[in-house]
């Protein structure tokens, strides 16, 4: 798996190599007119090496995936290496995958899983290969170009190519009742940011901080669900027609859009809401279709 050296160096220099080895994969060569770098695959990276690699411009190293090593990387990076919301082996794995296949054939929001894992065979040098890379989107072509080539007892770590939740309010400055309304959007939005503090998890790979947007606007709905794949639309206030018509156009490019409507984010019920959306956002309206 690819790693920045920063994420690199943060690692080694917290845990320690010893407790985290992150070993490459792949061996570098780099030089310039004032220095040359040759490490070799199988080498530990170390703090030392840092300096030369950034002189370089050696930015990404490739390195040898181990869940420990992932677990650090998800812990102090969240947004960028996401935590897995499930663990199947190849005919689990190949049941989720056709049933994608077949609802994707009648939505225009393609679904698919994302491999969390690495998987490596040997050469005739007994040098690593990979034969999944992390990180990889798990189509249903490629996954059936791949699985032949892994064990069937493997245990792949995966999450689904959508997360985030949209929170929908509209909002008017004329109207009359714009203040409260915008009190209203603010407590949603807030317990939403704040639910890990609430001890209210949505979904192993959601990370609140960043995986929140929102739309006070009818025309900006469709686009931000597409743009942002988010798995969720949280709709504050009332189900007005105005309102109706923004959810209706992004019914039509996802039949199986997940929606919450939340009147009265009154915070004295705040675990109960959040509970409710963590029940909705982990629905998966496809399944059985």
């Amino acid at each position: 798996m690819k790693i920045n050296i920063k994420e690199a160096l943060k690692i080694t220099e917290k845990y320690g190599s010893e407790e985290v080895p992150i070993v490459y994969l792949n061996e570098v060569n780099a030089k310039n007119d004032l220095n040359i770098l040759s490490i070799v695959r199988g080498t530990r990276f170390d703090s030392s090496q840092y300096e030369n690699l950034a002189k370089l411009n050696v930015n990404e190293i490739d390195v040898v995936y181990n869940e420990k090593l992932y677990a650090k990387l998800a812990t102090n990076f969240p947004g960028k290496y996401r935590l897995p919301v499930g663990r199947k082996n190849l005919i689990e794995l190949d049941r989720i995958i056709d049933d994608l296949e077949s609802v994707n054939g009648n939505n225009k929001r393609k679904r698919y899983l994302i491999s969390l894992t690495e998987i490596y065979k040997k050469d005739e040098k007994d040098n690593l290969e990979i034969v999944l890379r992390y990180g990889e989107k798990l189509t249903y072509q490629r996954w059936n170009e791949i699985k032949t080539s892994i064990n069937r007892n493997t245990i792949i770590d995966f999450r689904y190519n959508e997360a985030g939740i949209v929170v929908f309010y509209l909002l008017h400055a004329a109207d009359p009742s714009y203040p409260q309304k915008f009190i209203n959007f603010t407590e949603i939005v807030s317990m939403i940011v704040d639910s890990k503090k609430f001890g209210v998890y949505f979904s192993p790979d959601f990370v609140p901080e960043i995986d929140v947007y929102t739309v006070n606007n009818k025309n900006e709905l469709l686009n931000t669900y597409v743009d942002t794949n988010s798995s969720l639309v949280v709709i504050g206030g009332e189900l007005d027609e105005e309102c109706k018509e923004a959810l209706s156009q992004v019914k039509a490019y996802d039949r199986y859009a997940k929606m919450i409507v939340i009147k009265n984010p009154d915070p004295s019920r705040r675990i109960e809401i959040l509970n409710q959306i963590k029940y909705v956002y982990g629905l998966k309206l496809w399944e059985g279709k």
